[in-house]
C-alpha cells in the first residue's frame, strides 16, 4: 500500500511535466510548447529538467535546432501520448457540452421509431435550439452513463428499477398483423393457431429483456411445434414493416404500435394480450446536475402521463 501511495504521489506531482514532455515532443523544441502552454521557454524547460530529475534519465537530447527524444523517452513516450490524447478528448468534449449542451438518449430501437421519433419536433419545440438532442437507438442499454448517454430508455423487469427510475410503459404485447394478411389467410381465432402462421421474430441478444414470441406462447400456455420457421430481423422497426406489408405476424408492443393500429396498418390478429413483469424503464444519473437532461426527463414524463389520460 505504501509503494501504490508513492507513485500515486509522485505522478500527481509529475503529471503537469508528463504534459510538457509530450508537447515537446509534438512541437520538436521548447519554444513552441511554450507557446502552445502559454508560458515561458524557462518554465517549460524547468519542468522537463524536474522531470528527468525525478524519474533519474535523460528524455530529450538537446540539439542546435530543437530537441530530439532518447531511447528512454521514447519509451515514456508510448505510455503517455495515448493517456494524454485520451485525457484532451475527454476535457474538450466536456467543455463543448458545458457551450452547447447536448442530452443523449440511449432507447431501444422500437421506442426510438415508435414513440420518440413521432414527438421529435414537439420535443425541439419545448426545449429549444440551445440543446442538442442525440438518439442513440440500440437493442440493448448501455452498461453506464459516461459519454454514451444521459437518459436511457430500455425494457427492464420491474424488480429491477431503482428509487428514482421512472416506469413509462408496462410490456403489454399483442399479435398483430396487416389487414391483408387476414384476408389473404383466414381470420385467425386462437393463439395456438398462430403455430401454423408466418411469425416475424425479433432477435434477442442475451442481455435483452423484453418478450419473445416463445415467452408470449408460455403465457398463454401455447404448446407444440411450429409448422413455419421464424422469419428473423434484428431491428423493430422492420417487424413492423414487414407485419405492414402482409409478410406475416409479430409481436407489436401497445403503447408503440397504437398510431398504426388506429390508422388500420395494422390490426390485433387475436384478443390475447401478454402483460409481463417489465416495462419500458426510464432513468438518468441524477448525480450529474446538468439541465439539459433533466428537462428532456422531466419532458417525457409529461407526455407519458398525458397519453395515459
Amino acid at each position: 500500500m505504501d509503494d501504490i501511495s508513492s507513485t500515486n504521489r509522485k505522478l500527481s506531482y509529475n503529471l503537469v511535466a508528463l504534459h510538457a514532455f509530450d508537447m515537446v515532443e509534438r512541437y520538436g523544441n521548447f519554444t513552441g510548447a511554450a507557446e502552445a502552454l502559454g508560458i515561458t521557454q524557462s518554465a517549460i524547460s524547468q519542468r522537463i529538467k524536474t522531470l528527468e530529475l525525478e524519474l533519474g534519465v535523460e528524455l530529450f537530447k538537446r540539439e542546435h535546432r530543437g530537441v530530439s527524444l532518447t531511447t528512454e523517452g521514447s519509451r515514456l513516450l508510448m505510455v503517455v501520448r495515448p493517456s494524454m490524447s485520451q485525457m484532451g478528448h475527454s476535457v474538450a468534449s466536456l467543455l463543448e457540452r458545458k457551450s452547447r449542451p447536448r442530452v443523449r438518449i440511449s432507447a431501444d430501437f422500437a421506442f426510438s421509431s415508435f414513440w420518440l421519433l413521432p414527438r421529435l419536433s414537439h420535443l425541439r419545440a419545448e426545449v429549444g435550439d440551445e440543446i442538442e438532442i442525440q438518439i442513440l437507438a440500440s437493442q440493448t442499454p448501455p452498461q453506464d452513463y459516461g459519454d454514451e448517454s444521459d437518459i436511457t430508455i430500455h425494457v427492464s423487469p420491474l424488480q429491477n428499477i431503482a428509487n428514482q427510475d421512472v416506469l413509462l410503459l408496462r410490456e403489454k404485447v399483442a399479435a398483430v398483423c396487416s389487414p391483408s394478411y387476414l384476408e389473404k389467410h383466414g381470420a385467425i381465432t386462437s393463439p395456438q393457431q398462430l403455430l401454423d402462421c408466418h411469425l416475424l421474430s425479433l432477435s434477442k441478444p442475451t442481455a435483452a429483456e423484453w418478450q419473445t414470441w416463445q415467452g408470449w406462447f408460455d403465457h398463454l400456455g401455447v404448446t407444440g411445434e411450429r409448422s413455419r420457421n421464424y422469419i428473423s430481423f434484428n431491428n423493430y422497426d422492420l417487424i413492423v414493416q414487414s407485419a405492414a406489408k402482409g409478410d406475416g405476424v409479430g409481436l407489436g408492443w401497445l403503447g408503440l404500435v397504437d398510431d398504426l393500429l388506429k390508422r388500420g396498418e395494422l390490426v390485433q390478429a387475436l384478443p390475447d394480450v401478454v402483460v409481463s413483469d417489465a416495462g419500458y424503464v426510464m432513468s438518468r444519473d441524477h448525480s450529474a446536475h446538468l439541465r439539459g437532461p433533466a428537462l428532456v426527463f422531466d419532458w417525457i414524463v409529461s407526455q407519458i402521463q398525458s397519453d395515459q389520460t
